[in-house]
């Protein structure tokens, strides 16, 4: 079972829902309708004490489950106080070990690869990785469009601003088109291929993946990236401090832009022990080379 939310004036409509199959792929079927405030069936007896009003609506429908499930599904709707009592709790419970069959990369549509590639990974250009066979997915595996789409979806909510950013163009292969126009043209080009994709679609219609999951990409992309309002002058300044920073690591900009933050500071931190005084390097070059990186890093990430 998941928790699926769908687009709505004003906000989501929320429903426990589950995936089942029905050749030839997975699909989704509504458990529990849980409207627009799943927060009405918790009920509190205290700040972390609280329980889950939904396993006879459950049990009506033969799904057998317990507030153990419930307070998993449920996470993102409870108190402050509540998450943290859930949080410390779960860190004191014995994990229990799942067994996986074994499965080829190609089984995951390319697409849902390329975006938990990202979203593990913070890789700038997931198409190079896309066929390596990553053990994250499994994370896709039998589960149907609906319940894959929810589950990115979730972890897309955790992103920052900027993370988001980066994140919508390395999906949709953005990040060496300069071209506004181009730009715009690619990103739905490419939307529209993969609503065009049966594999994607999963026995849905393009219509259907286009107002369900794909247009909040959409949204996103028109309503909020800020490169249509980026004075010319400040984009000069930060290319500048690509160059100087991908000069002084010996990488070019392109690779600089395509690593991930943990893969630069692994950089960094070799040059810096190159650079240091200590070890007979120039003190100039040490302070300018931590001031080249500390503002990278806060345009970058």
């Amino acid at each position: 079972m998941y928790i699926s939310r769908r687009i709505s004036p004003g906000g989501y409509q929320y429903s426990i829902n589950e995936s089942y199959y029905e050749e030839p792929y997975f699909k989704s079927r509504v458990l529990v309708d849980l409207g627009s405030t799943p927060e009405r069936f918790i009920t509190y007896y205290s700040d972390v004490a609280f329980s889950i009003d939904l396993e006879e609506k459950l049990a009506e429908k033969g799904k057998v489950t317990d507030q153990f499930e419930l307070e998993e599904l449920f996470f993102r709707f409870l108190k402050p106080e509540a998450q943290r009592w859930v949080k410390f709790s779960k860190n004191r419970k014995t994990i229990k070990t799942q067994e996986l069959r074994n499965y080829k990369p190609e089984e995951i549509h390319w697409f849902d690869r390329l975006r938990l590639i990202v979203l593990k990974l913070d890789h700038r250009e997931p198409q190079r990785v896309v066929n390596r066979p990553f053990p994250f997915y499994h994370k896709l595996l039998n589960k149907s469009r609906d319940e894959i789409e929810n589950l990115l979806w979730d972890m897309e909510d955790r992103l920052n601003f900027r993370e988001r950013i980066r994140y919508l163009l390395a999906i949709f292969a953005l990040q060496r088109v300069d071209n506004l126009e181009d730009r715009d043209r690619l990103f739905l080009e490419n939307l529209c291929q993969i609503a065009s994709e049966p594999d994607y679609r999963m026995g849905l219609m393009e219509e259907e993946v286009l107002s369900r999951y794909l247009s909040r990409y959409v949204w996103f992309y028109f309503d909020a990236l800020p490169w249509r309002k980026v004075p010319r002058v400040y984009q000069t300044i930060e290319n500048s401090l690509y160059q100087e920073l991908a000069y002084s690591l010996h990488i070019s900009v392109e690779v600089l832009l395509s690593l991930s933050k943990k893969e630069v500071l692994k950089l960094f931190r070799a040059k810096i022990l190159e650079l240091h005084p200590d070890r007979g390097g120039s003190h100039e070059a040490f302070v300018k080379i931590r001031k080249l990186m500390e503002d990278f890093l806060k345009i970058r990430f």
